[in-house]
């Protein structure tokens, strides 16, 4: 017969251990929805906050006293500020320009991940309205990112639809198709390799086009981090990347697929 005695003093010490590494876990785990949004005139976040918040966007960080809003959200001023911080981060750099060859290259690499493999052909001699639809894809933004003793890389973000949205007989934007798909990507310096792509769930669900802000050093850690961010009517989404060495890793999201 087998008799159960107290257990062993190292196993209490072994349970407090595990409990107090799993407080500190879930201490450092950044907290949902911090993302801010546009609602009108005013800037919308979820959430109740009564004390100043602190938000970060193209102008660095500014301190915002909220008001009240819709059920479960917040007001925080004249729209424009796009994620809530818990440290000051330094206003993104007026990012580089970008010549009309890369726009067009970005396209071409993007396409392979938004438009389907069976799509129809382009008309043969037909001239694209701009170099951002001539991959077929609607490529919104091209970022150029300059790198330590390395050769500069490029962040992209597309998107299209079952039809090549963006084609040269596509819409100007892309907000209202059948298939709103949407992806980022990360461009060698000559704009011929695809280095890294991930796809954007938040702005497939809201049709939202994908913009890019210049990266920033988000939480102080050394490496460069990308907020994608887009708004399409009462839908829109905020998604981090972190840009480690060539491969973007993805990061905190929001998504809020109805703005009061």
């Amino acid at each position: 017969m087998l008799v159960e005695g107290p257990a062993p003093a190292s196993c209490g010490v072994m349970r407090e251990a595990m409990l107090s590494l799993l407080l500190l876990v879930a201490c450092q785990r950044e907290p949902a929805s911090l993302g801010v949004y546009r609602s009108g005139p005013n800037a919308i976040a979820k959430g109740s906050r009564a004390e100043p918040v602190r938000v970060w966007g193209t102008g660095g960080t500014q301190l915002r006293v909220p008001t009240a809003g819709a059920a479960g959200t917040v007001l925080l001023g004249e729209a424009g500020p796009l994620w809530i911080v818990d440290r000051d981060v330094p206003a993104p750099a007026k990012a580089p320009p970008v010549a009309a060859a890369m726009v067009e290259s970005a396209g071409f690499r993007m396409k392979g991940l938004l438009v389907p493999a069976d799509t129809a052909p382009l008309v043969a001699g037909a001239a694209a309205p701009d170099a951002a639809k001539s991959g077929g894809v609607y490529v919104r933004s091209v970022v150029k990112v300059r790198q330590d003793k390395a050769p500069p890389i490029y962040i992209v973000t597309a998107t299209g639809d079952e039809v090549g949205a963006g084609a040269y007989a596509g819409p100007a934007d892309v907000r209202k198709g059948e298939n709103c798909k949407a992806a980022v990507g990360l461009l060698d310096s000559k704009g011929e390799v695809l280095l890294s792509a991930v796809l954007l769930t938040g702005a497939t669900r809201t049709c939202a086009v994908p913009m890019v802000v210049p990266p920033v050093d988000r939480d102080g850690d050394g490496v460069l981090d990308v907020l994608v961010h887009g708004q399409n009517g009462t839908g829109g989404f905020r998604s981090w990347f972190r840009i480690d060495g060539t491969t973007l890793v993805a990061g905190p999201e929001d998504v809020w697929e109805t703005i009061p």
